[in-house]
C-alpha cells in the first residue's frame, strides 16, 4: 500500500524543474572556467626567439666623390703637314721614256725620277754650239787683230757682241736639254704622280708632288674667340688616332689672320723631334690647348663597368648596401681616372675593387683611399 503525501510531490516537481535552470546557467560557466585556464597555460609557456641573421660583409676599397679644380682643354682637330712641299712639273713638251717611280715612294735628293724625250731640243743645243764656237773664234781673231790696230774699235765690239750672243743662246739651249732629266731637288716621299710611261708631258704640267716626312708640323684652325688666350711657346698635347703614342709639341705662331667664313684662325704647332717617328704628312689628329680652368667629378677609371649596356659604378650607403649608379662617362684624365659628366654628386661611396665578387643588395666595409 503506497501512501502518497501531498504537498511532497509538488516539492519534487520544483525541484527538478530547479535543477535544470541551474544547469543552464553551471555548464557555460565551468566552460568558460577551464577556457579560462588553458589560456592561462598557453600564455605561460615559452615563446620562440628569432635571432636576425647578420648579413656578410666584403672587404673593398673606395672613395668618396668630390668635385675637382682641373685644367679647361679646347679640342682642335688639324693635319701633320710638312714644312717642305715640292711641285715638281715639265718645262718642254716630251714624252715620257723613263720613270721608275711609284706613289709613296721615298726619294733621294738628286735622285733620276723621270726622263722626257725631246730631239728638237738636241738639234737646238747643237745648233747653239756651233754658233758659240764659230762667234768665240770670230771674236779671238778680232780681239788679236784690234790689238795690231788692223780693225776698228767697232769691229771689235761688233764681234765680241756676237760672241756673248752666242754664249747665253748656248746656255739657254744647255738648260732645255736639261730638263729632260728630271731629279729630286729634296729628300722625301712621293705624294702625288700624274704621269706615266709613254705620256706626252705639257709645258707647265704637274707631274709629281714629293713631300719632305723629316720636316713637320700640326696645322689646326682654332675659334678666333681664342686668339689672345692661346700664346706662342705654349705646350700642347696632340692625339694623332695613327700612332699608339702621346705626342707633345708647342704652338710656333696664331697667324694674324681671321677666316670670315669660318671665324677662325690658323694655330701652327711644332711637333717635338723625336715624337715624329711614325707620323707622316697629311694624318689626322686632334690639339688640346690649355684654356682655363674647371670643376669636375672624378673618379677612378677602375670604379667603371658596363651593365646590361649601361656605364656605371658601384656605390654603398651608410649601412655599406651595394646599389647600383648609372653615370655618362667623360674623357680620361691623367690616365687612371674618367671625368663623370653625371649621375654623382659629392659625399658618395665608389667601390674601386673586387667589383667581380659584389652584387646589388650586397654589403661591403669600404676602407677609404684619397685619390687625384
Amino acid at each position: 500500500m503506497t501512501i502518497k503525501i501531498k504537498g511532497l510531490e509538488n516539492f519534487s516537481n520544483l525541484s527538478f524543474i530547479a535543477f535544470r535552470r541551474l544547469r543552464l546557467i553551471f555548464y557555460p560557466l565551468i566552460f568558460l572556467i577551464l577556457l579560462s585556464i588553458s589560456l592561462s597555460i598557453s600564455g605561460c609557456a615559452k615563446k620562440p626567439s628569432f635571432v636576425q641573421k647578420m648579413p656578410q660583409r666584403i672587404n673593398v676599397h673606395a672613395v668618396k666623390t668630390s668635385y675637382k679644380i682641373i685644367g679647361k682643354y679646347l679640342k682642335s682637330p688639324g693635319n701633320v703637314v710638312s714644312l717642305n712641299n715640292t711641285v715638281i712639273s715639265a718645262h718642254i713638251m716630251g714624252y715620257v721614256t723613263y720613270e721608275n717611280i711609284h706613289l709613296g715612294q721615298s726619294v733621294e735628293k738628286g735622285q733620276l725620277l723621270l726622263r722626257l724625250s725631246a730631239p728638237e731640243l738636241s738639234s737646238k743645243y747643237y745648233a747653239a754650239k756651233a754658233g758659240f764656237l764659230n762667234a768665240q773664234k770670230t771674236y779671238g781673231r778680232m780681239k788679236r787683230l784690234y790689238k795690231e790696230n788692223s780693225v776698228s774699235r767697232q769691229t771689235y765690239d761688233n764681234a765680241f757682241m756676237q760672241y756673248k750672243v752666242a754664249k747665253a743662246d748656248l746656255n739657254a739651249a744647255l738648260s732645255y736639254l736639261n730638263y729632260k732629266n728630271i731629279y729630286s731637288p729634296i729628300n722625301g716621299v712621293i705624294t702625288q704622280k700624274k704621269v706615266f710611261l709613254g705620256d706626252l708631258a705639257a709645258p707647265g704640267q704637274i707631274l709629281l708632288m714629293i713631300q719632305a716626312v723629316n720636316r713637320l708640323e700640326f696645322k689646326t684652325d682654332v675659334n678666333v674667340k681664342y686668339y689672345s688666350i692661346i700664346l706662342p711657346g705654349e705646350k700642347v698635347e696632340l692625339d694623332i688616332g695613327s700612332i699608339n703614342k702621346p705626342a707633345f709639341g708647342r704652338v710656333i705662331s696664331v697667324v694674324k689672320s681671321a677666316n670670315p667664313y669660318s671665324h677662325s684662325v690658323v694655330v701652327r704647332i711644332k711637333i717635338n723631334r723625336r715624337e715624329k717617328i711614325g707620323m707622316l704628312p697629311g694624318m689626322y689628329g686632334v690639339a688640346r690647348f690649355k684654356v682655363g680652368k674647371r670643376k669636375a667629378m672624378i673618379i677612378p677609371k677602375a670604379a667603371v663597368l658596363k651593365r646590361l649596356g649601361v656605364w656605371g659604378v658601384y656605390i654603398a650607403n651608410n649601412e655599406g648596401e651595394i646599389m647600383f649608379q648609372p653615370i655618362k662617362k667623360g674623357p680620361i684624365y691623367k690616365k687612371n681616372y674618367i671625368i663623370a659628366l653625371n649621375g654623382l654628386s659629392p659625399d658618395l661611396t665608389v667601390i674601386t675593387s673586387g667589383l667581380s665578387k659584389i652584387s646589388v643588395g650586397g654589403y661591403v666595409s669600404p676602407a677609404y683611399a684619397a685619390h687625384r
